[in-house]
C-alpha cells in the first residue's frame, strides 16, 4: 500500500490513525525522480505521492524501488511500513529495519553483507577464505546455495558507519582473493545482474524456449526494470510453430524437436 495508485492507502491510514497531516519529503521526492531518470522513463505526477510522510515518520530508503518505507516512533511505540514487492521488502528489512531494531534492543547495530560466488566448489572457496573464517567480528560464513556459494559477513558495531566500514574491509579482502568469481551481492540474482549489464550496454534480449514452458522467461522477468532490456519470449511447441519461427525443419525431422 505504499505505491502511487489511488488504492495505495497505507500512508493515509497511518496519518489518520495518528492524527497527523501528510507532507512531501523533498529528499524522497528527489530520489524517486532520479530513479525514473535512470530508467529513462517519464515519471507520472501520481508518483510524487510516494514521497509523502507525516511529521513523526522518517522515510526509509528503498534501494530496490521507488516507494520509501516508513519508520514511525510515537508515544513509546514503533510503527514500520515497507513496500510489498518481495525484492524491495526483503532488502529493506535486512539493510534498514532489522539493524535499527537490533540497535534499540542491544545498544549495538548488526549489519550483514553477502557475496555470491560462481564456478568454484564450496570446499575450494572455504580454503581460499579460511584466514577470514576465524574472525570474531565481523564473522564470515560459507554457504552452498542454488545459485553458487554465498559468503556472508556479519558485523556488530555501535553505529551504522562503523559496521559498514567493517563490512567494506572484509569485502575488499574477499574480492582480492576470489576476484571475478564473485558475480553479485545481497539480493542480486543471476537474472538481475545480467539485466543490469544489458541495460548498461544498451543491449536488448528476446528468447524462444521449448520444453521449459516459459521458465526461462519467468526467470528473466523476475528482475527489476526488466522492460528496459527484455523484448519478450516465445514458447512454440508444435513442429509447425518451431519452423515458422526459424528452426531448421531438417533438424526437426532428422532428430526430433527435443
Amino acid at each position: 500500500g505504499l505505491g502511487p495508485t489511488e488504492d495505495d492507502l497505507t500512508r493515509e491510514a497511518i496519518a489518520e490513525m495518528l492524527g497527523e497531516e501528510l507532507r512531501i519529503d523533498p529528499v524522497s521526492e528527489q530520489r524517486i525522480r532520479e530513479r525514473f531518470a535512470q530508467r529513462g522513463i517519464e515519471m507520472a505526477p501520481s508518483n510524487i505521492k510516494q514521497a509523502a510522510v507525516i511529521p513523526s515518520a522518517k522515510a526509509i530508503h528503498n534501494a530496490r524501488g521507488t516507494a520509501p518505507g516508513w519508520w514511525v516512533e510515537k508515544d513509546g511505540h514503533i510503527l514500520m511500513a515497507m513496500p510489498g514487492p518481495p525484492g524491495e521488502m526483503h532488502h529493506m528489512w535486512h539493510t534498514e529495519v532489522l539493524p535499527r531494531l537490533h540497535q534499540r534492543a542491544t545498544g549495538a547495530i548488526i549489519f550483514s553483507k553477502t557475496l555470491k560466488v560462481f564456478g568454484l566448489p564450496e570446499g575450494t572457496v572455504g580454503e581460499l577464505v579460511s584466514p577470514l573464517l576465524s574472525s570474531a567480528n565481523p564473522t564470515l560464513g560459507v554457504y552452498a546455495k542454488a545459485d553458487g556459494i554465498h559468503l556472508r559477513f556479519t558485523a556488530k558495531a555501535q553505529g551504522q558507519k562503523q559496521a559498514e566500514e567493517m563490512l567494506a574491509r572484509g569485502e575488499a579482502r574477499v574480492r582480492s582473493i576470489l576476484g571475478e568469481s564473485i558475480w553479485g551481492t545481497d539480493n542480486d540474482t543471476l537474472a538481475s545482474v545480467v539485466g543490469h549489464v544489458l541495460a548498461e550496454k544498451g543491449l536488448s534480449l528476446a528468447v524462444m524456449e521449448y520444453c521449459t514452458g516459459g521458465l526461462l522467461t519467468a526467470t528473466i522477468t523476475d528482475a527489476p526494470d526488466v522492460s528496459v532490456y527484455f523484448r519478450g519470449g516465445l514458447i512454440p511447441y508444435s513442429n509447425e510453430a518451431l519452423i515458422a519461427y526459424g528452426v531448421d525443419a531438417k533438424l526437426i525431422y532428422d532428430y526430433g524437436a527435443i
